[in-house]
């Protein structure tokens, strides 16, 4: 076998002398344990769809085509605005329905409220409590172990 490699020159293994080849190894500590609430915090949700683009598209073309003269434009803006009076009664109607937290079938993602209606009605006992402390030692570590990486970290002085 030749060592013909660049890793394998006098000059470069000077440089790993002493040190490993292969990738460094992690592994996984955990400081925190891992769970959830029983909560979502609400973000806000919006209904699927545009917002009469194409009609306010076709309005102004006409007042474009026309020199900007609303008299020949009468049927795009009629169409715009029943656009809009149906679009407003559709975002009320989903905002309702959102607020409400209703189970609906249709839909292939939750929102927020739903996920915490069914948190309401199915709570989990082993979840996290309101206040958390990101900083507390559970019973199966030691005293003795630098469990938040606080040892060279200079307290207040005395």
């Amino acid at each position: 076998m030749f060592l013909s490699s660049p890793i394998f020159k006098e000059s470069s293994l000077a440089r790993y002398a002493g040190k490993t080849l292969l990738p460094r190894k992690s592994f996984f500590q955990e400081i925190l344990p891992l769970s959830s609430k029983n909560q979502l915090s609400v973000k806000k949700a919006k209904p699927e769809g545009s917002a009469c683009t194409q009609e306010l598209q076709m309005l102004f073309g006409c007042f474009k085509k026309w020199e900007y003269d609303d008299l020949q434009c009468k049927l795009q803006q009629d169409m715009y605005t029943r656009c809009v009076a149906q679009n407003a009664k559709r975002v009320e109607e989903f905002n309702a329905t959102s607020k409400k937290g209703v189970l609906g079938e249709g839909n292939k993602v939750l929102t927020t409220s739903q996920a915490n209606r069914l948190m309401e009605l199915y709570p989990q006992p082993d979840l996290g409590k309101a206040p958390y402390r990101k900083m507390k030692r559970l019973p199966t570590q030691s005293y003795a172990d630098d469990l938040f990486r606080r040892k060279n970290v200079p307290g207040k002085p005395s």
